[in-house]
């Protein structure tokens, strides 16, 4: 289906990521910036991972200069494991899920704000010239 005096497909237009919103409201997260990171940090891909593994399942790769390692919609860090023993009750695979993901993207957000995604925040807007 093409939009009136448009090449582009309706479906085309629409944002790929507002699939996430209901999901961000029903973890209380602010729309606006959780869609931007989404966004940035993993494309809304549910199963995004920032490092390749061999056929063993050993990091041979991975973004963080740290090795660390960030999965899911939200790019949680391996470093929050802990967090996710205690929200998901499980092992850090369980952020590839959306559920365990956005929990503990909440519980981080409620604890210490934008702060563990610094990276991929938006500038407030006080700090732009």
């Amino acid at each position: 289906m093409l939009l009136l005096g448009s090449a582009v497909p309706a479906q085309a237009s629409k944002d790929p990521c507002a699939w996430l919103v209901p999901h961000l409201k029903r973890y209380k997260l602010p729309i606006e910036e959780f869609i931007y990171i989404a966004k940035r940090e993993s494309g809304c891909r549910i199963k995004a991972i920032n490092a390749k593994f061999d056929k063993h399942g050993n990091v041979t790769w991975t973004l963080n200069k740290n090795k660390s390692i960030d999965r899911g919609v939200l790019q949680i860090n391996s470093i929050h494991k802990q967090t996710v023993r205690q929200v998901c009750k499980g092992d850090l695979d369980l952020l590839l899920t959306l559920d365990c993901n956005l929990a503990v993207g909440s519980y981080l957000y409620k604890r210490y704000g934008l702060v563990p995604w610094r990276g991929a925040s938006k500038p407030p807007l006080s700090s732009l010239p």
